[in-house]
Order: C-alpha cells, then structure tokens, then sequence
C-alpha cells in the first residue's frame, strides 16, 4: 500500500503532467525524470532534478515548484525549502497550493526554532483559512512553539482546544500526551516549591536548633562554671575547717604528750598518787572548752564591772 507522502506525490504528478505535456524537449525530459523520483520517494534524487527542472522557464510555476519544496522537506532540507516557500508565496498567491505552502512556511520556522515566527505565520495560517484541513495541524505546531519556548500556559491552552475541539485529528493524540506532559510538569514544578520551601524551613529550623544548642550550651558552661565556683568556694571552707581541725587535733596530741612526760618525770620522782590517764572524750573536751569560755568571759566581765565601780566613786 502506497504511503500518504507517495500518494499526494503521485496526485501532484498527475496534475503537472497534464500541464507540460506541450514543452520542450529538455524542460520536459527534466520534468519526467523529477516526477518519477518524486513517484518513488526518492526525495534526494527528486530534489536535485526538480532544481534542475525549475531552472527552465517552461517549468518555472506553482506545481513544479510546489513538488521541490515538499521534496526538500521531505529529505529534510528545511532551510532550502523555507527560501523556495518564501519565493513561492511572493510570487504565486493566486496557486491552488498557497494554504498549503503557508502552512508549510509555519512548520518549518517550528523545526528551524523560530518558535516566535512560527506562531506568528501560524496563527495568520489559523485567522485566513479557520476551514482547512490543516487547521488543527497548524494548532499543534503552535502548541509546539509556545512549548518550545518554555510557555507552558500558553501552550496548554492551545493543546486542550485541539482535544476539545478536533477529536478525530490526527494530533488528537500527540496533543493529548503534550496536556498531560504540561500538567505532569505543572504537578512536579509544585512539589519542587514545596520541596524548596520546606528544605528552607528545614535549614532555618535547623539554623535555630543549632543556634539554640550553642546558647543552650553555653548556658550550661556558665551554670557549670557558678557550681565549680560555688563547690570550690565550699571546698576552701571545708578545707579550712580541715586545717582547723588538724591543728585542734596537733594541740590535743602535743597536750596528752606533755601530761604524759610529767606523769612519768611525777612517777619517776616516786610520787604515788597520780590518777592513770582517760581516753580522749571529745565531748568532755568540748565542755571543758565551753567551762574555759565561760571562765574567761566571766573574768572579764568581773574586771569591767570593777572598773566601773571605781570610776563611779
């Protein structure tokens, strides 16, 4: 079964044939061999004797012409078939195959990426023939230069009309798959905000939570440093009260080795009645330190109170 491409070829070549059967020799013989290529898909081949065809004034009209820039965009050659679009629309206006170069002109600004261009020779392609069969062609390649150019809003909107209204194009689908490709972009552009909003928090909660920390360490050093202060301030008072203690503990040895050494000078003297030494009883000691207290206080309480009565009298 022939391809669309072969088919349309086929149709076009018919229709020229027709029109040049009466030219020369060499334009017609150019003209055959371009057409048989063109009939096989040989668009290389078809190209080059096509560009050899129009170079004779006989074969310099709409159909020719209108063969060699398919040619071209068949074999891929857009920036050649973009020029001869340019040159057919000044000087063809009138041709049958005007919409469709115009069309073709729009499409090929889209695969040269001249996004903005094309939208504009598309969308005039859209305004001056809305009952063309490639209306909603011409739609897509719309939708494909505004996707193209990042304008996803915009893009979408053109491919949801295609949906909506041309349900049965053969861009319906393509369409379709571009919708939900924006709308998957859409989803993943939110998330990617959340996300970048969240990892904010995230870091500035994190910041805070460190901030807090060092402070929370810091205060903790300080609390630590006031109980060193404050257990070594203790620790000095006890280890006073130590010392104190040490030389109360020194007297009562150098005291009891004095007791001893006249008890034994006493018995050594061949006196008898010497009681034997107690053991050490701290609370008799204390007491005996609290009578002394009391005996000295009392003295001198007697002295202040007699040379009171002396200056009294």
């Amino acid at each position: 079964m022939l391809s669309f491409k072969k088919l349309t070829a086929a149709a076009v070549v018919c229709t020229s044939l027709l029109m040049y059967c009466a030219a020369s020799d060499s334009a017609s013989t150019a003209f055959a061999e371009a057409c048989k290529s063109y009939t096989r898909g040989d668009w290389a081949d078809a190209k080059f004797m096509l560009k050899k065809a129009v170079s004779y004034q006989e074969n310099l009209n709409p159909d020719t012409y209108f063969m060699l820039i398919m040619a071209e965009v068949y074999d891929g050659d857009n920036k050649s078939a973009l020029d001869d679009c340019n040159f057919f629309l000044e000087n063809f206006s009138d041709s049958m195959y005007y919409p469709r170069v115009y069309y073709q002109k729009g499409k090929l600004l889209y695969a040269l990426g001249e996004y903005e261009k094309a939208v504009v020779v598309l969308s005039d392609f859209c305004h001056l023939y809305e009952k063309d069969e490639l209306y909603s062609f011409a739609l897509f390649y719309i939708g494909e230069s505004l996707f193209a150019g990042y304008k996803y809003d915009e893009a979408g909107s053109v491919y949801e009309r295609i949906v909506t209204e041309f349900p049965e194009s053969a861009k319906t689908p393509a369409a379709q798959y571009r919708l939900e490709t924006i709308l998957q972009r859409g989803r993943e552009e939110k998330l990617l905000y959340l996300l970048k909003q969240t990892g904010e928090e995230y870091l500035a909660a994190k910041e805070e939570y460190e901030r807090q920390l060092r402070l929370y360490n810091s205060e903790a050093v300080d609390s630590t440093r006031q109980k060193l202060t404050a257990a070594q301030a203790r620790n000095e008072s006890l280890e006073k009260q130590v010392n104190e203690l040490e030389l109360e503990i020194a007297a009562l040895k150098n005291n009891q080795a004095e007791s001893e050494r006249i008890i034994q000078q006493l018995k050594e003297a061949g006196e008898r009645d010497i009681p034997e030494p107690e053991p050490f009883d701290e609370k008799k000691y204390q007491l005996k330190l609290l009578k002394a207290k009391a005996l000295e206080a009392q003295r001198m309480l007697d002295e202040k109170l007699g040379t009171s009565s002396t200056e009294g009298k």
